[in-house]
């Protein structure tokens, strides 16, 4: 690159932050890029793209953390048709090329960076400070990166495999969302998203204990959070998916102990069956549903713009929460008599 070229990249990272900001470019800006587009264009060939949406309307800025497949892809696709730009992070970022290649991927707005959020947090620092600098902010933080962890017995799991799944999906959605406050809480603007899920509300059968322990780990972390940055006009939402149609692989893990044998053998076949269940929710609709709830559009334009502080999508999602709900407050009630009068002054 020129040395020309290198002294206009900063009006050229100015037109991109544009791309995602209120209002039309200014006439300053206007001016500049009329008297050097040929180079500038030169050196960037997506420039026509980038003046073109400066005039448009605002856009969100989307950070995704995590999740190249599945729901994140899902997320990832909703949020450029909708018009918003999006930095994706993943530890592979090959997975993110078909979708780059893809001739109806605006490749102007998103960019994609290497990220492993189990990474000490000064790496994953350096990334955030990255991702923001790109567009200018983060407008929305998705933390949905995680691992399936696998199912069995708790005990055959043992602590080990435990551990690693909750540094992953607990510690991981933490690192990040650290890294990321410190930019909203300068703008006194923000929204975080944390995925849960529905394994948490319903984990009293064999198999899951790692995911769901997490997963609970997560829900608490994120309603804590909430009453934390509220008062810097940051809003949190904890979004609790049900079975999607994503593939998502579920091995049996751990050291087979023979009294679990029969309990293994029914949990390896109610895996085997978990893709046939009918009516597995869309991941595309169930994306689209959660983009339209944080911009406040489609299926929530009549919830006045509120963001919900749990978010269940899937019906199956919200049987189980209310099943929950349920027995919560029936066993509440018939051992009031036992758990009530114990205070000092009873």
């Amino acid at each position: 690159m020129s040395s020309f070229a290198k002294a206009l990249s900063p009006a050229v990272r100015e037109i991109r932050i544009l791309c995602c900001q209120s209002g039309p470019a200014s006439s300053g800006t206007r001016q500049f890029i009329t008297s050097h587009y040929p180079t500038l264009k030169q050196h960037n060939p997506d420039l026509p793209i980038l003046i073109r949406q400066a005039k448009g309307t605002p856009a969100r800025v989307f950070a995704r953390f995590g999740a190249s497949k599945g729901l994140g892809l899902a997320l990832t696709k909703r949020i450029l048709a909708r018009g918003d730009c999006v930095v994706a992070t993943a530890r592979d970022t090959t997975r993110f090329e078909p979708l780059l290649s893809d001739p109806n991927t605006d490749r102007s707005r998103i960019t994609v960076l290497e990220l492993d959020i189990t990474s000490p947090t000064p790496l994953v620092k350096e990334i955030v400070k990255k991702a923001v600098g790109h567009w200018g902010r983060i407008d929305v933080l998705v933390n949905n990166a995680g691992v399936g962890g696998g199912v069995g017995p708790s005990e055959e799991q043992g602590l080990e495999h435990m551990m690693k799944v909750m540094t992953t999906n607990y510690g991981g959605t933490v690192n990040v969302t650290n890294a990321v406050l410190p930019y909203m809480r300068e703008r006194r603007s923000g929204t975080v998203l944390i995925y849960g899920s529905r394994t948490g509300y319903r984990n009293e059968f064999l198999g899951p204990s790692p995911y769901a322990s997490s997963k609970a780990a997560v829900h608490s972390y994120g309603e804590t959070l909430s009453a934390e940055v509220a008062p810097f006009n940051i809003r949190v939402s904890v979004v609790v998916p049900g079975i999607f149609d994503t593939g998502l692989s579920m091995p049996m893990v751990g050291t087979p102990i023979a009294d679990y044998d029969r309990a293994r053998e029914e949990l390896r076949k109610r895996v085997e069956n978990r893709h046939r269940l009918p009516n597995q929710g869309d991941p595309a609709k169930g994306m689209d549903a959660l983009v339209d709830v944080v911009k406040g559009e489609g299926r929530a334009k009549d919830k006045g713009g509120v963001l919900p502080l749990w978010l269940f999508l899937g019906s199956d999602c919200l049987v189980d929460v209310k099943a929950r709900a349920d027995k919560l407050k029936r066993v509440a009630e018939e051992w009031a008599d036992v758990g009530s009068g114990l205070g000092k002054d009873d």
